[in-house]
């Protein structure tokens, strides 16, 4: 999955790079942009984990037409999902990017970005659904070579529809998303073939996909928690880029480089958060909880040792990491700064992905929605009023207010953690 991971991550870097061969202001714009279109990742992997850790726990319980029943249902329950969020991001996508400060051209090129991607929701829904079923029966490779296949697909794609050729005309930053949408068409409908090849769908795949509010209704207890936990990640973003603006267009640009470096540097947590959601569910529904116990244990421990190196080589090699972006003196200066700080919360993110991931196979979700709220919204719209309005701190002093924020919240989440697992081991 980290492999995988990797090569998706990657595959943001070059999007990122190409946006920055246009301008500043389209890297610009493509951060802000980044918040509008990870509603689309929250809602998609939101249910899907959900669905993935209740298929899991099915699996292991050996309970063969609940599995079936949840594998048909999840992409029903996918594809009313990617309608709304279309129809919702297409409406409103516009008037948040206003509130965010943008207007003129950087308005008009966040805009060309994010209307293909909505317009594709549907593909990454399929995409995410069919990888839930996938993980479920413990296959993390399959994904991972459409992961891979997707990097390299991007490569070619991205300046071709970015300069045009070939008998097509140049797209500017619109084509980097509209090559983005067309990698998601064939992977996910390449995953889809993969679930149905392998009779993890009854042959009644329609009948099956048929709305039963009964079996949404589990879906979506375990997976609205999980959404919501991720769809934070971009209200958390508003949040953070609504204040980034009193700051400047380069602070902007630098937080959106920022983010795309601590995504490789979060690649292996991300791996073990999904490894978690497979190997604890089936562990769990087998009542096997010596088993869950170790996974927990082995995940929390390598996390930390790879994150701890992976930090130190991100504060050493700060500068040249931004610079792959932008050369822009001044994104490359705030950029750099940025980086260095946020090294001090790259252990946070890990406890909250690994304990957060062990109660989402346990079937107890709502912890991260708490967490989440607090952590992503709460907390920082009132730390950073006080910050930047109250205070009038400098640059640098926003960023370690994040850090603190992030520090106190994953300590709380592994006292709450531990506790509960202290329980069902009696």
């Amino acid at each position: 999955m980290s492999i995988g991971f990797f090569f998706n991550t990657m595959y943001n870097v070059v999007d990122s790079f190409y946006a920055g061969k246009i301008s500043t202001e389209a890297l610009a714009a493509m951060a802000l942009s980044f918040p509008v279109f990870f509603i689309i990742i929250a809602v998609s992997e939101g249910i899907a984990r959900g669905a993935s850790a209740l298929i899991a726990n099915a699996v292991g319980a050996e309970d063969r037409d609940k599995e079936i029943a949840l594998s048909g249902q999840v992409y029903s329950l996918g594809l009313i999902c990617a309608g709304v969020v279309t129809a919702i991001g297409l409406l409103f996508a516009e008037s948040l990017f206003r509130l965010l400060g943008a207007s003129g051209d950087y308005l008009e090129l966040a805009l060309d970005y994010i209307t293909p991607l909505f317009l594709g929701a549907v593909f990454f829904l399929l995409s995410s659904m069919s990888n839930a079923i996938l993980l479920a029966h413990g296959d993390s490779k399959t994904f991972g070579r459409v992961l891979v296949i997707g990097f390299f697909a991007n490569l070619v794609l991205d300046p071709w529809f970015l300069y045009g050729g070939l008998g097509l005309p140049a797209m500017g930053i619109a084509g980097i998303a509209w090559a983005t949408v067309s990698i998601q068409v064939v992977g996910g409908l390449y995953l889809l073939s993969v679930v149905i090849r392998r009779g993890y769908l009854s042959t009644g795949l329609l009948s099956h996909m048929v709305p039963k509010l009964r079996v949404y209704g589990e879906i979506l207890h375990q997976g609205i928690p999980t959404s919501f936990n991720m769809m934070s990640v971009a209200l958390g973003f508003f949040v953070t880029t609504y204040y980034l603006k009193f700051y400047g267009e380069a602070a902007v640009a630098a937080f959106g480089v920022g983010t795309r470096i601590e995504q490789i540097v979060l690649l292996p947590a991300i791996g073990l958060s999904s490894a978690i959601v497979s190997i604890v569910g089936q562990n769990n529904g087998a009542g096997k909880m010596d088993r869950v116990r170790e996974c927990i244990a082995l995940c929390t421990r390598y996390g930390l040792i790879l994150i701890v190196t992976a930090s130190v080589l991100m504060f050493v090699f700060a500068a040249p990491l931004v610079k792959i972006f932008t050369d822009d003196p001044e994104v490359v200066r705030v950029g750099k700064e940025y980086v260095r700080i946020v090294t001090f919360i790259q252990w946070a993110y890990v406890a909250g992905f690994v304990y957060i991931g062990c109660l989402q196979a346990l079937k107890r979700p709502m912890y991260g929605f708490i967490e989440a709220v607090v952590r992503k919204i709460v907390l920082p719209f009132s730390v950073f009023y006080v910050v930047v309005v109250v205070m009038d701190v400098e640059l640098a002093g926003f960023w370690w207010s994040s850090v603190a924020i992030n520090s106190a919240m994953a300590m709380v989440t592994i006292v709450y953690v531990r506790s509960v697992l202290k329980k069902l081991y009696r």
